[in-house]
């Protein structure tokens, strides 16, 4: 069975018994019917190295009584294994599939339960990531020598379609400002613009978020007078996003302009583990490198010895960084995405001879290219 959390741990919140344990009917038969190789099998054979206090810790014991948060967490991590990333799925497939009813003993949270489960989950993330670790290396999987450091943007969860400027935003601000007062003095409110919330609620949660826009993009602007003057934009080209003001703007791998994080993550070279891992509000990799060797260092207590990466961390003060922490940098050196072989250009029309006599361009190779068709569009030529 699952590791059980000390005493201490148990005393601090009330969990509801699962419906089913392994002496019931209903989950014998399951058993039954699972292959001995499921992933469901694999899981609950894994999570049993863990410790869970800190999981527990994060129950109260007030209010109503928890799903037992071990079974929770083994379905969560049997849904991320499968790609399922949302609390919502996470809801709607213990409604429907019978591994997750083996896995958990016939619970079935609310979506709600869900929500609030990944919330507190999230707190505990480092506290048992770094146990995978530790036990890694005490199973001699893994000496936590030689990583991958690489990058990748993920969407923001905030539309790319409504970015505002200063002046947008702060008409906006106004507006919802004039709103509020009318709400606090019980007075109509009138027509509502239709980017504003329906409820007094979230009309200050709106004002919340655009104050925060408003202080970011102060920010930005004062970054952007910071600039020489060539590289300087025009105040009004400055703008953020209302939904997400934190993240930053720029180009996604599908080459869409929209807010966006850059997820890191250092990779070992000798295992599947991922080392450490963090998320930058910013459009590239810049300046990543030091910090993820810090959040190495948080997790595992260790440095690396040798580090590979791209061209986007090899600059004069990621080598300066790698050098005083004893950490050799691999990666190429003053080169970019587009480097490398280059495709030969092509001829220009100054380059064929045109023989009259034959009907038929010589190209440069010495190639006759004779006529062999026609269209709307031009003739066709071929050697």
């Amino acid at each position: 069975m699952i590791v059980v959390p000390p005493h201490d741990a148990k005393r601090s919140a009330r969990f509801a018994a699962p419906p089913w344990n392994e002496d019931s009917e209903p989950w014998l038969e399951l058993d039954a019917q699972l292959p001995s190789d499921h992933l469901a099998r694999e899981i609950r054979g894994a999570i049993t190295y863990l410790d869970l206090t800190p999981l527990y810790l994060t129950y109260g014991g007030r209010g109503k009584t928890a799903h037992p948060p071990d079974l929770m967490l083994a379905i969560v991590l049997f849904e991320r294994r499968r790609g399922q990333r949302k609390p919502s799925q996470w809801y709607r497939d213990t409604q429907e599939n019978v591994a997750l009813w083996w896995l958990g003993f016939g619970i079935r949270p609310s979506r709600s339960w869900w929500y609030e489960f990944r919330d507190r989950a999230g707190t505990c993330l480092d506290t048992l990531n770094a146990a995978v670790l530790h036990r890694a290396v005490d199973e001699q999987l893994t000496t936590v020598q030689r990583g991958a450091l690489d990058g990748s943007a993920v969407a923001a969860n905030a539309s790319r379609r409504r970015l505002l400027n200063s002046e947008q935003l702060d008409h906006r601000l106004v507006q919802l400002e004039a709103v509020a007062q009318d709400e606090a003095a019980g007075e109509e409110t009138g027509p509502l613009a239709g980017w504003m919330g329906n409820t007094p609620a979230g009309h200050r949660r709106q004002q919340d978020r655009y104050r925060q826009a408003q202080d970011q993009l102060t920010q930005l602007q004062m970054a952007n007078a910071r600039r020489p003057a060539a590289q300087r934009r025009e105040p009004d080209k400055i703008v953020i996003s209302p939904g997400d003001p934190e993240s930053a703007l720029g180009l996604d791998k599908d080459h869409v302009f929209r807010p966006l994080y850059t997820v890191q993550t250092i990779r070992d070279v000798d295992s599947p583990l991922i080392l450490a891992y963090d998320v930058f509000a910013q459009a590239s990799d810049a300046a990543a490198l030091l910090p993820m060797l810090g959040r190495l260092y948080d997790l595992r207590r260790c440095r690396l010895s040798d580090l590979l990466v791209d061209c986007g961390y090899v600059t004069g003060m990621d080598l300066a960084d790698c050098q005083e922490q004893g950490v050799i940098l691999y990666g190429p050196w003053k080169e970019n995405d587009w480097s490398g072989p280059k495709t030969p250009k092509r001829f220009s029309k100054d380059r064929f001879i045109w023989h009259a006599a034959l009907d038929a361009y010589e190209c440069p190779a010495g190639q006759l290219l004779r006529r062999v068709g026609g269209h709307h569009a031009g003739v066709q030529w071929r050697a």
